[in-house]
């Protein structure tokens, strides 16, 4: 709950006050609001935080996504529940965990399904993702915090780290502002940068994404509750790229330079169609065909590249009933995924950009966009008995797309072990190519998209290029220069 670092670093204010707060782009714009309240019981407390965010895109209706987080705590401060409820249309979700013992009980429950699983709890796990320990920050005496916190939204541990953070000409006059990065197995997951005034509180708090940011500050209830329109996100999360890719480019081989904003560095993942090697501070990307070494083939991965998910429902007989028919042919697994992927279009017969939906939920609802479609696909996949992964990163759009053309906007697609190696399946956009760049894989969960919309907040785009066979050898040519190499990449100047 990151509105609880506001409130517990926030300044001193009755228990049962309410907190209100809005939501806003880096353009300004309002995203959503949200209030945040202490109820005091006999045995203990409830944090509760409720959230409203609407969108709207090119011909579609308002889309209202509304959030309930709930912490309890006993007598003594524990926590000893949490639970989140999200609604979107018909469309809702319930979240909750338990804990005692030294371990979460989870339940998972949606308008078609319901998964229950266990997570152990180290010593000296969080709930709060940190507020408590914001709220003692002693600005004058910076220190690196460290520690686990669970993620109910994640379902998982994660291990979050809190740092100082260089200063900017957005930080309060005398103040300071702190990083907070979550890690899961070692990868990057999620940053936030916390702004604290020169009293140490937290005034406001700033999550990267690709092509804007969206800032949580408080406000009074008449400002959050003030009707607002809408907020197109899809055109907000686009960058348009400095040279048109041809198609021909798109089915070859491209280079791409990256370096990182503020020096925050992160593993880009590498598939079989991607490769990453560093160069000093930057990442050189290529992606192609056979470009990468590919994800892991020992018996372990792959085993839990099959296993049912609360996203990947891959045991449910609706999943097992469109799957089986394909599995039992005696084709190649290629050929496989290809069928499946045909038997998975008709379920997104609607494009529909508010939420993200599990496997199950799409069946269901038929609709959806490029993450429910790579859930899908993904899904299948695995009732089929070929393991999958979904990967999410950003792909080039050429044509005019929500207002914008020549851009590189959020993707998903998914990924299958087929034939003895690991392959990329776009069921969205149909083909695989060289624009597809991925930052996070995962299992379709909310956090692994989540995940590569602000990890590509954090890169900068210095380069792209073709990469062309020498004339007559063979072997590949060196790419262009890196400024304006996309050049060769598009064969078309800036449009």
């Amino acid at each position: 709950m990151l509105l609880a670092l506001l409130l517990a670093a926030a300044a001193p204010a009755p228990p049962d006050a309410d907190h209100w707060y809005l939501i806003v782009a880096r353009d300004g714009a309002t995203i959503g609001h949200s209030r945040q309240h202490v109820v005091l019981r006999p045995d203990g407390r409830e944090l509760i935080e409720e959230r409203e965010i609407k969108l709207q895109e090119e011909g579609d209706p308002v889309a209202t996504i509304a959030e309930q987080d709930v912490v309890r705590q006993d007598a003594q401060g524990r926590t000893v529940a949490l639970s989140h409820y999200s609604q979107s249309g018909q469309s809702w979700t319930r979240t909750e965990a338990r804990i005692e013992d030294g371990r979460a009980e989870v339940v998972r429950q949606t308008n078609g399904d319901r998964r229950t699983m266990t997570v152990a709890l180290p010593a000296g796990v969080r709930f709060d993702g940190g507020s408590g320990l914001i709220a003692h920050w002693d600005p004058a005496r910076p220190a690196r915090l460290e520690f686990d916190d669970f993620n109910l939204d994640a379902m998982a541990v994660e291990h979050v780290v809190i740092a100082p953070a260089p200063l900017d000409a957005a930080d309060p006059p005398g103040g300071s502002s702190l990083l907070r990065m979550r890690y899961s197995g070692g990868t990057l997951r999620a940053l936030s940068r916390l702004r604290l005034d020169r009293d140490g509180h937290v005034t406001e708090i700033v999550q990267p994404m690709y092509g804007t940011s969206t800032t949580i500050r408080p406000t009074d209830r008449e400002i959050a509750l003030r009707p607002y329109p809408p907020y197109h996100a899809v055109p907000a999360a686009m960058i348009r790229s400095p040279f048109r890719v041809s198609d021909a480019a798109g089915r070859g081989h491209i280079r791409y330079l990256f370096s990182f904003n503020d020096g925050l560095a992160f593993a880009i993942p590498q598939t079989a169609e991607q490769r990453v090697t560093a160069e000093g501070e930057h990442a050189i990307v290529d992606i192609c065909a056979a470009c990468g070494p590919g994800l892991p083939t020992d018996p372990a991965y792959l085993a839990d590249a099959l296993r049912p998910t609360a996203w990947l429902q891959s045991d449910r007989p609706e999943l097992r009933e469109i799957a089986a028919p394909v599995a039992a042919l005696r084709i190649s697994e290629a050929r496989k995924m290809a069928l499946l992927l045909d038997r998975a279009r008709p379920y997104l017969a609607t494009l529909d950009f508010a939420g993200h939906y599990s496997a199950l939920e799409t069946l269901r609802r038929r609709a959806g966009d490029c993450t429910e479609a790579a859930v899908l696909l993904a899904a299948l996949g695995r009732a089929a008995g070929i393991p999958t992964r979904v990967v999410n990163g950003v792909v080039y759009s050429r044509p005019r797309y929500h207002g914008v053309s020549n851009a590189f906007l959020p993707h998903s697609w998914t990924l299958a072990y087929v034939d003895g190696a690991w392959r990329s399946f776009d069921l969205a956009l149909d083909a695989f190519d060289a624009t597809h760049v991925a930052l996070s894989i995962g299992d379709g969960d909310a956090r692994s998209i989540q995940a590569a919309g602000q990890l590509a907040g954090l890169l900068h785009w210095d380069g792209m290029s073709e990469v062309r066979p020498r004339p007559g050898s063979g072997a590949e040519a060196q790419p262009a220069s890196r400024t304006g190499a996309a050049g060769t990449a598009g064969a078309e100047p800036p449009g």
